[in-house]
């Protein structure tokens, strides 16, 4: 495994017999000399280098507080042939002498780079997952619910027609039998409807917390294409009542929408507010506002009124047109709203808005079913 250009090994500082740790050639790339005698030709590196030396030498200090024989941490230095942050797990003990007194300490460093990237992407693939089968069921739902309507219609003119017919009649009997059948679909669809209106598990939440977590698992992703995130999260965002997993599934739906709609890199501003004054789109004062907004291509006008329709898409076969939504069920679901204002060229901007205190008895399920 290779540790910031070289291969792994252990790694012994001495301090010619003070206890004191002192690091040695860490953080060097190809080539270059231990000793802090970094490539004259690369400037740069040699001061990551001298860095990472300057880092690792602190954090191993740190760790010669703990009382364990073996210690053990994760510290993270720059690579300095490509400047990439390598998380590092060390793994140190001291060295004694004779008398028992340290004289050095011996770390073994494993890089985690490519254990972290795996898993995000299999918590980004989990997420997926979760979004397409929380998709399929909600058209479901909302396939049941419209099928409802026309049902209960025909339910009601059958009832009429029996009530018209005799029971002698030759026809009673198929009408009975479409009764009973329509009887039958339309139980079906009551529990297609019922299992799908599962109650999201709501709790206090730190928005700004769900925000930082939702960074965290896209943030490689966003930084290879060139995406930096500015935040603007108040401190005086008070805990929502709300499913964090859920909230947290709308802000990756809409970093994956923006990261992609800037192909050549740009920047996602993400802000919170909270207002105290009576909202015009709620009932109830008091909600908490999320804004994130990115510098990419927009969208056209005459697609802007259906993004958040099913299976519309402007990726063409790269899309499945369901991440938004999904997220705009799952807003509705808590009471909320969610609106977009883009421009072509002048970039895309979501507002998200939850009431404080979570939904009203009377909220929606996802999508209207």
């Amino acid at each position: 495994m290779r540790i910031l250009g070289w291969q792994s090994r252990l790694l012994r500082h001495r301090d010619g017999g003070r206890g004191g740790v002192r690091g040695g050639a860490l953080g060097f790339g190809r080539g270059q000399q231990a000793g802090g005698l970094a490539n004259a030709s690369n400037p740069r590196a040699a001061q990551i280098a001298f860095s990472n030396d300057a880092k690792l030498t602190s954090f191993l200090a740190q760790l010669r507080l703990e009382l364990a024989q073996i210690r053990t941490g994760e510290v993270t230095l720059l690579d300095p042939d490509t400047e990439e942050e390598r998380p590092m797990w060390v793994t140190c003990t001291e060295i004694r002498d004779e008398l028992g007194s340290v004289t050095g300490m011996v770390a073994l460093m494993n890089d985690l780079s490519e254990l972290k990237e795996l898993e995000r992407r299999r918590i980004e693939q989990a997420v997926f997952e979760s979004e397409k089968l929380a998709a399929q069921g909600r058209l479901a739902a909302s396939i049941a619910h419209e099928i409802n309507n026309p049902l209960e219609a025909v339910k009601n003119a059958l009832y009429l027609l029996t009530n018209k017919v005799s029971e002698d009649d030759p026809n009673n009997k198929f009408l009975q039998i479409a009764l009973k059948e329509t009887g039958r679909v339309s139980r079906i669809l009551s529990q297609m409807l019922g299992f799908y209106r599962p109650a999201a598990a709501m709790a206090p939440t730190d928005l700004n917390g769900v925000i930082e977590e939702a960074q965290a698992l896209v943030g490689n992703s966003l930084k290879q294409r060139g995406v930096r995130i500015q935040n603007e999260l108040s401190k005086q965002m008070p805990p929502v009542m709300c499913s964090g997993d859920q909230i947290k599934q709308v802000v990756l739906n809409i970093l994956i929408n923006a990261s992609h709609a800037m192909p050549d890199g740009g920047t996602v501003h993400i802000s919170t507010h909270v207002t105290h004054d009576a909202d015009p789109e709620f009932l109830r004062s008091g909600a908490v506002h999320i804004q994130v907004r990115d510098t990419g291509l927009g969208i056209a006008e005459e697609n802007v009124a259906h993004i958040f329709e099913p299976f519309f898409s402007t990726k063409q076969e790269k899309g499945t047109g369901l991440g938004l939504w999904v997220s705009n069920g799952i807003v509705r679901s808590h009471g909320g709203d969610i609106k977009v204002r883009s421009r072509p060229g002048r970039g895309t901007t979501f507002t998200i808005t939850l009431p404080i205190d979570g939904p009203p008895p009377d909220a929606q399920p996802a999508n209207g079913s």
